[in-house]
């Protein structure tokens, strides 16, 4: 009996230096409260509230359809836990209707998180992370946001920036743009913070921290979100209606639609793989314009592998902006051996000559004047499976008609090209 009391005496002790007492209540809902004083209520720095939404919106998200966890993710979100252990709940959520309706939408259409996310009174930080956009200096995110009415717990929420795409919240660029207590009044709020920098793929996050924030805790209860926007002051220079590709072979075609320009002088387009981007071509666009209007790009002979796409909007001051091919691409190996013809053909002085191995074995392309003497060595390696490029500058070469020859195992192939100076 005496340990037995020893222990209880152990564990009371324990709960008071966790901040609790045994009149906490652990199962604090959304609807039932005793008042009770609150300490170590979170510092309020920013409360940015604006009564509209202003700029010219490129993201929307109105939560209006499925909120878990799976479908967050799916669109884009990334979801982040840091703090305390993990609690009962999920810790970003769809709403729940008995506690309080949608800003818009059907009642369970924004998503919430709350208390449970946590375990004892340890503190909570769950990060909401938008996915990477385009932004620029001065671009807003808007969006509603409430707790309870006559919330006694202090419910708050940070709103994060990172222009360098990392959505992890270890990451240093990460920026607080501000935070505060969430609307008890019965109503949602408006926040609105801007971007402090330009980032192609930058994010912004917003963050349900409280400390002492689980179900033995005396800050958090219930918080939602919903009606998110990122805007821009100025309208886009070019709206993009759509930006798809299309592959065949080792070949890869970039189909582009705009619904309005203006001042819009080109299309660079860039081309990366691990990471490393460069220009692959150039499209002219149409200055400005209210008609719908189509463009392509081909880019032809890639290697097996994957790419990325993004065409860089330049504009006839030299500004620009880029727009991302949302799919990667990916090149497969070939099913067959094939040699391609030659382009451009005739050509002076250089000219392209694509072909693609099904298997790994010694390759060998060689180009041949008219009386079947060989006048040079393009290929003569070992090649894995997959399509192949080779340049052939022949400055050196006289006019004239040619031959060239891939070989590879059993395969042998011929094809005839002209050098016009």
């Amino acid at each position: 009996m005496k340990r037995v009391n020893y222990f209880l005496l152990a564990v009371l002790s324990f709960g008071v230096l966790l901040g609790f007492s045994t009149t906490d209540n652990p199962n604090h809902g959304a609807r039932s409260y005793s008042n009770k004083s609150v300490s170590n209520e979170p510092v309020v720095t920013d409360n940015n509230n604006p009564s509209v939404v202003t700029g010219f919106p490129y993201y929307t998200d109105d939560f209006d359809g499925a909120n878990d966890t799976t479908a967050l993710i799916g669109r884009g979100y990334d979801i982040y836990r840091r703090g305390g252990p993990p609690g009962a709940a999920a810790i970003w959520f769809q709403g729940n209707a008995t506690v309080f309706a949608a800003f818009n939408g059907p009642p369970t259409g924004y998503v919430a998180s709350n208390y449970q996310s946590t375990t004892g009174a340890n503190d909570i930080d769950n990060w909401l992370v938008l996915p990477p956009l385009n932004v620029v200096a001065g671009d807003s995110v808007f969006f509603r946001e409430r707790s309870v009415e006559d919330n006694p717990f202090p419910d708050s929420m940070r709103v994060m920036y990172n222009p360098t795409g990392s959505s992890l919240p270890e990451d240093a660029n990460w920026v607080e743009l501000g935070r505060f207590l969430n609307t008890d009044d019965d109503s949602w709020g408006l926040r609105g913070f801007a971007a402090p920098s330009s980032g192609i793929t930058a994010r912004f996050a917003i963050r349900y921290a409280m400390v002492d924030g689980g179900p033995f805790g005396d800050n958090s209860n219930y918080a939602g979100i919903d009606a998110l926007v990122v805007s821009r002051d100025q309208p886009l220079p070019v709206e993009l209606s759509s930006f798809t590709s299309v592959i065949s072979n080792s070949t890869v075609t970039l189909n582009w639609s705009t619904s309005s320009e203006t001042n819009n002088s080109r299309f660079d387009i860039e081309r990366s793989s691990n990471g490393v981007w460069s220009k692959v071509g150039t499209v002219n666009g149409n200055g400005t314009t209210t008609e719908v209007r189509n463009y392509s790009f081909t880019d032809r002979g890639l290697a097996s592998g994957t790419y990325n796409y993004r065409l860089k909007q330049v504009d006839f001051n030299g500004n620009y902006e880029y727009h991302n091919l949302s799919n990667e691409v990916v090149i497969g190996v070939p099913s067959e051996f094939s040699l391609s013809q030659n382009y451009p053909n005739p050509f002076n002085p250089s000219t392209t000559i694509n072909y693609q191995i099904s298997a790994p074995g010694k390759v060998t392309l060689s180009l041949y004047d008219l009386n079947g003497r060989e006048v040079r060595s393009l290929v003569n390696e070992t090649k894995e499976a997959g399509y192949y490029s080779v340049s052939l500058n022949a400055s050196d070469l006289s006019s004239g008609i040619y031959f060239y020859t891939l070989t590879s195992g059993n395969f042998v192939q011929t094809k005839k090209l002209s050098l016009v100076k």
